[in-house]
């Protein structure tokens, strides 16, 4: 009988030490999101979800995600639909995350990459393992949005959007715990549903010549007007077109990045920014000035970090650091497919699309 205990001890021993260190290693991942609570934008008969986890490290040893799985319920707490990445095969999937390694005491953010799902997802359960033995669990409940009022296109023309907030775009993959953006002050994501609007001629062209010049731009000094009522809350129209803006400033002011802009509150926590205006647009407004839908704000410009002539437009919840993106729903415009145009009464709009307003 003793021998029988010693053998069973062999094997239990080490089983529960491994229990222990698994346990050990959950204790020092923090996992959290945000927002709190990410909304679900609508986007035709599917929703979006666009949110971030930040993981952090609280050991000395080396974390590697080597799975993520998400099941997704509905408001009865049933399964609707259940996605993973791994690391099996040739290829693993789990490399399409960026970065799949904590190295030791550190904090990094982890955009979300399952970001489709049904309109009745009430619930999603993330489950990360890393180094193929520990898991840790988290739980995302998102929330419906119901924009309070209608907003018009910013620009009347012929419009690019040159790039969105879907999984790929820049707006999206903002990252505030990368220690440079961390410092200037940034603790969410400003941008999260932005976008970058540029104006086309009537064959679709963006531009002239080789477009080295802001007038080779058929978008440059393009007439920018308010999507909705609203007082003017903040404004900038001093900066030149030069492409060029003060990182450092950015700690005492997070709009400097757009150079010249014009912010308009809307509602309380609505806000809409109309960034890269060009100097002196805006010259004739000032902060409190109250605005009406459809009135001219300012002129395309490419003031502040802008590569070229065009209008970055957000809505989002307030103008500080804190700042989180909201999404916005656009009426009455036209989506405009090769030859063919599709009325629009209310949409949102992505990456790619060529849009005109009505």
């Amino acid at each position: 009988m003793e021998a029988i205990h010693s053998i069973r001890n062999r094997f239990l021993i080490p089983f529960f030490g491994l229990v222990g260190l698994i346990a050990s290693a959950q204790n020092n991942i923090k996992i959290e999101h945000k927002p709190e609570n990410p909304i679900k934008e609508k986007i035709n008969n599917q929703c979006n979800l666009n949110f971030d986890f930040i993981v952090e490290n609280n050991s000395k040893d080396t974390l590697k995600l080597t799975r993520l799985e998400v099941s997704v319920f509905d408001k009865n707490n049933k399964l609707i639909q259940q996605k993973f990445l791994d690391n099996n095969g040739t290829a693993p999937s789990i490399n399409t995350i960026p970065n799949i390694q904590w190295n030791s005491v550190s904090k990094d953010l982890l955009f979300n990459p399952f970001p489709e799902v049904n309109a009745i997802t009430e619930k999603l359960e993330y489950t990360f393992t890393f180094n193929d033995s520990i898991e840790v669990k988290n739980v995302v409940i998102p929330k419906d949005y119901e924009q309070v009022q209608d907003f018009t296109l910013p620009l009347k023309n012929k419009l690019l959007v040159y790039d969105g907030h879907d999984f790929y775009s820049h707006h999206l993959r903002f990252n505030y715990e990368f220690i440079p953006i961390k410092q200037l002050g940034f603790t969410g994501n400003f941008m999260r549903y932005a976008y970058d609007f540029v104006v086309l001629n009537s064959e679709g062209e963006q531009f002239i010549n080789k477009g080295e010049n802001n007038t080779d731009w058929f978008g440059f000094e393009t007439k920018v007007i308010a999507v909705a009522n609203g007082e003017i809350v903040a404004i900038e129209t001093n900066q030149k077109d030069d492409k060029t803006f003060d990182i450092p400033a950015l700690k005492n002011n997070p709009l400097a990045l757009y150079g010249n802009y014009v912010v308009i509150k809307h509602n309380e926590g609505i806000y809409s920014l109309y960034g890269h205006l060009k100097n002196n647009s805006s010259i004739n407004f000032k902060a409190g000035d109250k605005i009406k839908k459809g009135e001219q704000i300012g002129e395309i410009g490419t003031s502040g970090s802008s590569f070229f002539p065009h209008l970055h437009f957000e809505i989002r919840n307030t103008v500080g650091h804190e700042s989180e993106g909201l999404p916005s729903y656009f009426n009455n415009y036209y989506l405009i497919l090769g030859s063919t145009k599709k009325e629009i009464k209310q949409g949102t709009i992505a990456t790619g699309d060529i849009i005109q307003s009505k």
